[in-house]
């Protein structure tokens, strides 16, 4: 895969921009950023903070030929990649959680927006939004958030590139992507789960307490809780306890 890069000044949401070059069967690899982003949003229709300048939002096209049960891995490969790329800028260790946010110290510091069109039992295509905060500050967040997030500029002290980062980011991805298209997707299983900051750690789940035991081969959570139960988990959030 090559990827075509394309920066802009502004957009009310990156997602929607690629989904958009999706529907009109545009080839994958693209990948847009934008400097600033008004109405940018992460899982479950949270918005994602991103002061104009200072943070990370992008979002990239991908049409992988594999099984659509195999898509939500798409998700864990790009974390792995920005693990990968905080640390190449400065972080000591970055940590993942359950299913797509990268940690420093049990602060997030980047999260990943997976989005797929299923056609039957073909996957037409897969969107993967980024949002990571490179330069922001704690001003920039709400208060109630300050003491749950991070940046890399809170964590090294130092100003990164907006460009340069993102740029890293996609050559780390398009790696592992080709790599997935050679192998299949069950390498990037081990990859996350070396990365995994709460496997065996007691989570909180919809009010029920249980343990992490592992994941299933598509990425699903499996989730003992404590009358013995194992639960298989797609989506939603597991949270220490």
């Amino acid at each position: 895969m090559e990827i075509r890069f394309e920066i802009i000044e502004e957009a009310v949401s990156t997602q929607d921009l690629v989904r958009e070059a999706a529907g009109r069967g545009e080839p994958e690899g693209l990948a847009i950023m934008a400097l600033n982003q008004t109405r940018g949003r992460g899982r479950y229709g949270r918005s994602w903070i991103s002061p104009r300048g200072r943070n990370l939002a992008l979002s990239m096209l991908l049409r992988p030929k594999f099984d659509p049960r195999d898509a939500a891995l798409l998700g864990m490969m790009v974390s792995i990649a920005v693990a990968e790329t905080v640390e190449e800028y400065g972080i000591a260790a970055a940590g993942l959680r359950w299913p797509n946010d990268v940690m420093v110290a049990e602060k997030k510091i980047a999260g990943i927006l997976p989005e797929a069109r299923v056609m039957g039992r073909v996957v037409d295509y897969v969107i993967l939004g980024i949002g990571m905060n490179v330069n922001a500050v704690l001003d920039d967040f709400p208060p109630e958030l300050r003491e749950s997030v991070t940046s890399l500029l809170l964590e090294t002290g130092r100003e990164s590139d907006l460009e340069g980062v993102a740029r890293s980011l996609l050559g780390r991805t398009e790696r592992i992507y080709d790599r997935v298209t050679r192998e299949g997707t069950l390498f990037v299983l081990d990859l996350w789960q070396a990365r995994w900051a709460h496997r065996g750690a007691l989570l909180e789940r919809d009010g029920m307490v249980g343990r992490a035991e592992g994941l299933d081969t598509d990425g699903a959570l499996l989730f003992r809780t404590q009358d013995g139960t194992l639960h298989r988990i797609h989506a939603g959030e597991a949270l220490p306890v």
